[in-house]
């Protein structure tokens, strides 16, 4: 398996292929088959630069003269990108591939666009507590998001089961009624190691996993425990 394929790529293996693990302003820390396995990148910026196209006849109100923007796809973490590498100088994006699953939300800054938050996951875990911030109603509003993810599975996550008590069987059935035929539901412990086998039919090389939830919930603490080192700081 290359390198590129660790990290995801399902496509022909060929030279120019990279996947974005983390962005820096104009900057892209990409993985790749070249130059060891990783570089630094930039996009290049006849490649992203608005374009504009004549509006065409058939729009109400508006002369074949008049100018209507468009731009292409800017890379976002995670995404796979054709770029061109250079030993002696800058190794330039040239353009982002096609996305097999994406997540998004309505952006809370503007009514009518949607903001991105994940693309390019094999699994996304929905994450939710078993304390002070558990609710089903917010598990609902992430499911229904992930209804149009694409080539993804969505998997709900219950954290923080060491914190269990009586009474929560009521708890626990009202998500497994909310949950019931869209998602796999696993209970977890971070902390003591139960339900962690679950989660580990899915954190192999050559899958992304994405998490979403709450802040606390415990996404952080998880991703260190797969990682059998602090990546992340926990509250």
């Amino acid at each position: 398996m290359t390198r590129i394929e660790m990290f995801g790529w399902r496509g022909e293996v060929r030279p120019g292929i990279a996947r974005v693990v983390s962005s820096h302003g104009d900057y892209y820390h990409v993985v790749c088959n070249e130059a060891g396995g990783e570089v630094l990148a930039r996009k290049k910026k006849s490649a992203f630069t608005r374009m504009k196209t004549a509006a065409p006849d058939s729009m109400k109100g508006a002369r074949k003269s008049e100018q209507q923007a468009s731009a292409p796809v800017k890379p976002l973490t995670g995404d796979f990108v054709r770029f061109r590498y250079n030993d002696r100088g800058d190794s330039m994006i040239l353009e982002v591939l096609p996305r097999f699953s994406r997540y998004e939300r309505k952006d809370p800054t503007a009514r009518r666009t949607s903001q991105t938050l994940a693309v390019n996951f094999d699994t996304l875990f929905i994450m939710m507590s078993l304390n002070e911030d558990f609710s089903t109603a917010r598990v609902d509003r992430y499911l229904a998001l992930a209804e149009g993810m694409g080539e993804a599975e969505a998997v709900v996550v219950l954290t923080k089961m060491d914190l269990r008590r009586e009474g929560d069987e009521a708890f626990l059935a009202e998500l497994e009624e909310t949950v019931a035929g869209r998602a796999r539901i696993l209970h977890i412990s971070s902390l003591t190691g139960e339900g962690m086998d679950g989660v580990l039919e899915y954190a192999q090389p050559g899958r992304t996993l994405a998490m979403v939830g709450s802040s606390g919930v415990g996404k952080s603490t998880l991703l260190n425990t797969l990682a059998g080192e602090e990546w992340a700081a926990t509250q």
